[in-house]
């Protein structure tokens, strides 16, 4: 990892508003929270709650109505640009390739943005390691535009890795992707944290894959509430059909756990 500080990431009293707006509806208030190595966060909530928008103010983006958010030991606002992008990965919900430019190419310009004394051969090399974890090695020659939707999730995924953070923060990375990418997904993300250290956020809609996925959860209620803490404490069947408004039930075998929501009964 390229980040020279402690990953330790720090949210202190974050209220935010929709849009990142001042005058935007709320979407959380005073949310106090400590990630730590290893930890890997899954973000829930119905549309528009703010997954999105808490995303990128952990990532800098957009500023918190009030409080602070604090990477290693500093406050993002005291973080000099170059050095935050070598401290956080961003991989957002959508994607716009206006030029010609090869998957391995893409994953290159994010190593270099954060690696900028690379060699080009080592680069390259690293982009296509990166694209073959993700089972895009096949496709690191061919131009972006003509990629499918998994294929090109795949490239972002590995952009974002490939950047060798210490704090990812994934925007719905699953979508697109199949059951078998899904699973390779998960696979990677707990070897990166496990072996890395590093702090995943993520934010996710599928409650089966949220289980498996993570150590902790955020739920976001849609009317400004926010829970946190432990997988086992957030993700119960109350706290989900509360904030969902639908009614969940919950099937146990072992330590596995597996979501049903009965949407004909949803409002």
């Amino acid at each position: 990892m390229t980040g020279e500080v402690s990953p330790a990431l720090r949210l202190e009293g974050v209220s935010l508003r929709a849009g990142g707006s001042p005058h935007g509806r709320e979407l959380c208030h005073a949310l106090d929270l400590q990630a730590s190595p290893g930890q890997r966060w899954v973000l829930l909530g119905p549309n528009g709650s703010g997954k999105s928008t808490l995303l990128m103010a952990i990532a800098g983006l957009v500023a918190p109505a009030q409080g602070r958010i604090v990477l290693g030991e500093r406050a993002l606002p005291n973080w000099r640009s170059e050095d935050l992008a070598k401290c956080r990965a961003w991989c957002p919900q959508f994607w716009l390739d206006p030029f010609p430019v090869s998957a391995w190419e893409t994953v290159a310009c994010a190593v270099l943005a954060t690696q900028p004394d690379g060699e080009g051969a080592a680069v390259e090399q690293m982009a296509r390691h990166w694209l073959g974890a993700f089972d895009a090695g096949h496709i690191a020659d061919n131009d972006v535009r003509t990629l499918s939707g998994g294929e090109r999730q795949r490239v972002a995924l590995a952009t974002a890795f490939a950047q060798a953070t210490p704090l990812l923060l994934l925007d719905e990375p699953t979508s697109h992707l199949d059951w078998s990418h899904q699973g390779l997904l998960q696979r990677v993300l707990k070897q990166w944290s496990g072996e890395k250290g590093g702090i995943a956020m993520v934010a996710v809609h599928d409650l089966n894959l949220a289980w498996t996925l993570a150590t902790h959860a955020l739920l976001l209620d849609g009317k400004g509430g926010v829970t946190h803490g432990l997988r086992d404490q957030i993700l119960t069947a109350e706290a989900l059909a509360l904030a969902y408004g639908v009614p969940v039930t919950i099937i146990e075998d072992g330590e596995a756990r597996w979501f049903r929501v009965n949407l004909e009964k949803a409002p």
